[in-house]
């Protein structure tokens, strides 16, 4: 028998050598069925096999051989032949993108040692990079995760290939674990940096987390490594319109430093982001960081040279600088665009007292029934007053809107906006009666104003209706609690109705009747709040706060509190403004006074002078008083001289109460009263100016101003 064995093992060798596989197949499987234990004729039979790629077949005989002898050496190397085979198929078919059969190509591959009790270290590393590639297999299929599973697989074997972490990574982010996915692609890029598109996926894991900004560094470096790579740029917009879209939520929350970083993140990922550099540069003004605002703003007009509202803002900054030259002309740029953008044109009125606004601009005309005030100079300053008042009202400061509409109606007592801005304050203050006055004084200027009528209406549409009074026969002793239900019920209408004085009277009467009541405490904390007395107001929210430690809303309050308390210190340390309307006034204003009244270094003191008549004229042969206003911003002045200069022609003639101020100290006010008269000989209308100087007690000219005082005598003759 072993002869007859040998005889066709021998004739299936000559067959092999001579390449007739398909004849040497059968001579081996005879001599393997005289003898199945014939190793030698199972590896024969596996290279027949082989050499005709009926790589199942040889499979099987190689497998077979092997279990006679696992350290068989001939068999061992066939073993790896066939897998080298099964594996270059998976690999032409992965490139072919033939997903299905390079899984199973891959998985035949594997499948040969799966069954083996004893396999050497070199076929297990051989079999580590086979599972890689299933794994990137699987994820063309979209099989995440049988992926997932053949890639720690593999990663268990040699935690260093970096095709593994890649693709890995990859698959954590398509099957949606993110977090699991960042760590495969952060040693995917430890150990290979220059690999695109883990730094790409990196970045979408998270961007899905929400950790935008580490997202941003991410696709940052994508681009890096290639600028024209096409899905990073497309992920980069999307973050970028994330980072802008979170950067407005913060700045209309006032969150400025959020803001600017969010902005910052936007611009890191498009250069010529020109909102991002805009709301930037708006930001940093908001904060009273000019310096870094100029940069963003020059950005915004240099990528968009028609941004009118950049040039308008970069004006602003400028004018926080004491840079007056370049604040004209940022506001003169603006100007170019759009001849009638009224920002740009109030504003640079303010700063450039030669610049004429253009007829053209679409800003109100003057009411021809309202009397023409006859003195430019006065009637800027009223204008700038008023204008001040509405950015304060705008911005929710009504003691500050409520002083500056009172300067414009001290210069102008018949400047009908000026009464309404006033009333419109009360109104929303809470304060109906002193709203209704000043709306009756408007109305006796100007019967005809509608702005006045709408505001008497929206008056008395505040006004709370009437209390009925309860019948007597409802008096009961149980009507205590009644009261009681009723005050605090007026007193939450009144606080809607932000007639806060009244609101807090009623929510007393519920805490003396109810000392436990929660909501009283709670609305008296809010009425007192909205007055200003923020002790008290502290002292009620904390109340209630003790009556509900579990109460959100009061501690709510007392965060509001605080924070009110903190910027009206901020105010009076630093006068410091909260909104952007408020900053153009203000910055407005004070660069206006800086330019007319302190043109050269400046001295210690800092005063500025202000005068009003009870009248704009003044008729021949009468007097009237001129109210000289001088404050002091600066340094304590002492011994300081007045001294006033008519025009030639002694057309007025006047009394000096006091030529010598003695002190006036920093956050000084001193209030002279000069009578004036008008010659008798005066005939018809004229005009004539009196120039008033205070002067240090060396001659040194603190400020000088001139006011015109119009003249009013007999209508002359005609000739």
């Amino acid at each position: 028998m072993n002869a007859i064995k040998e005889a066709h093992y021998n004739l299936g060798i000559a067959y092999l050598e001579a390449g007739q596989y398909s004849r040497a197949v059968p001579e081996f499987e005879s001599a393997i069925k005289l003898d199945p234990n014939f190793i030698g004729a199972h590896c024969a039979l596996c290279r027949a096999y082989l050499q005709q790629d009926d790589l199942e077949n040889a499979g099987i005989a190689i497998t077979a051989a092997l279990k006679l002898d696992a350290n068989h050496q001939p068999a061992i190397l066939i073993r790896g032949m066939i897998t080298d085979a099964y594996y270059d198929q998976g690999k032409t078919y992965l490139d072919d993108r033939s997903y299905t059969e390079a899984v199973a190509a891959f998985q035949k591959a594997i499948a040969l040692d799966t069954d083996l009790a004893d396999i050497s270290q070199d076929a297990e590393s051989e079999k580590t990079h086979i599972r890689v590639h299933l794994g990137a297999a699987y994820i063309g299929l979209k099989v995440y995760p049988q992926a997932i599973e053949a890639l720690e697989h593999a990663l268990a074997q040699d935690a260093d290939l970096v095709d593994a972490h890649y693709h890995l990574g990859y698959a954590y982010v398509e099957h949606g674990e993110h977090d699991k996915a960042i760590p495969h692609l952060d040693r995917a890029i430890a150990i290979a940096p220059h690999l695109k598109r883990a730094h790409y996926h990196l970045a979408r894991a998270y961007r899905a987390l929400g950790n935008l900004e580490a997202a941003t560094n991410a696709l940052t470096e994508t681009l890096r490594l290639d600028p024209n790579y096409q899905p990073a740029h497309e992920l980069a917009d999307t973050i970028k319109q994330a980072h802008y879209n979170s950067g407005i939520t913060h700045l209309n929350s006032e969150r400025y430093s959020e803001a600017i970083t969010a902005f910052q993140n936007a611009i890191t990922l498009d250069s010529d982001f020109v909102t991002a550099h805009y709301n930037l540069g708006l930001a940093y003004l908001k904060r009273e960081s000019y310096r870094r605002a100029i940069p963003s703003l020059e950005k915004t007009v240099s990528v968009d040279p028609n941004h009118k509202a950049a040039y308008h803002a970069l004006a602003l900054s400028y004018l926080g600088q004491q840079e007056l030259g370049k604040a004209r002309d940022a506001a003169r740029a603006a100007l170019k665009i759009d001849p009638n953008y009224q920002p740009a044109l109030s504003l640079l009125e303010a700063v450039d007292p030669s610049f004429t606004p253009p007829e053209t601009q679409g800003s109100s005309q003057p009411d021809p029934k309202s009397p023409v005030d006859p003195k430019p100079d006065a009637k800027s300053r009223q204008e700038m007053h008023y204008d001040l008042g509405v950015a304060y009202l705008e911005s929710k400061m009504p003691a500050e809107a409520i002083a500056e509409f009172r300067k414009a109606i001290d210069l102008d007592s018949d400047f009908v906006a000026a009464h309404v801005g006033l009333g419109t304050v009360y109104l929303e203050m809470g304060q109906v009666d002193d709203a209704e006055n000043a709306a009756r004084e408007a109305l006796r200027i100007d019967a005809d104003a509608d702005a006045v009528r709408q505001l008497l209406d929206n008056i008395k549409q505040a006004r709370p209706e009437p209390l009925q009074p309860e019948p007597a026969e409802q008096t009961v002793p149980s009507a205590d609690t009644t009261d009681v239900q009723q005050d605090l019920e007026r007193g939450l209408a009144y606080l809607n109705n932000r007639q806060y004085e009244q609101a807090a009277a009623a929510f007393k009467r519920v805490i003396k009747a109810n000392p436990d009541s929660i909501e009283a405490h709670y609305g008296l904390g809010q009425a007192y709040l909205e007055i200003g007395v923020y002790d008290d107001a502290k002292a009620s929210a904390e109340a209630a706060l003790s009556l509900n430690p579990n109460s959100h809303k009061a501690r709510e309050l007392i965060q509001v509190i605080a924070y009110a308390r903190n910027v009206e210190k901020r105010k009076k340390v630093r006068k410091k403004v909260l909104s952007y309307t408020a900053v153009i006034a203000v910055v407005a204003v004070a660069a206006f006074l800086v330019w007319q009244i302190w043109p050269g270094s400046a001295p210690d003191p800092n005063f500025i002078m202000e005068g009003s008549m009870s009248k704009n004229y003044i008729f021949a042969g009468k007097t009237e008083d001129l109210i000289l206003t001088v404050k002091n911003s600066g340094g304590p002045a002492h011994n300081v001289e007045i001294r006033l200069q008519p025009e030639p022609g002694n057309k007025i003639s006047y009394e000096l109460p006091t030529s010598i101020i003695p002190e006036v100290l920093t956050g000084g006010k001193e209030t002279i009263k000069i009578p004036i008269t008008a010659d008798n000989n005066i005939m018809g209308t004229q005009e004539t100016q009196l120039q008033i100087e205070l002067l240090g007690k060396n001659g040194t000219e603190f400020v000088r101003s001139k006011f015109r005082i119009r003249l009013i005598g007999p209508v002359l003759p005609v000739e």
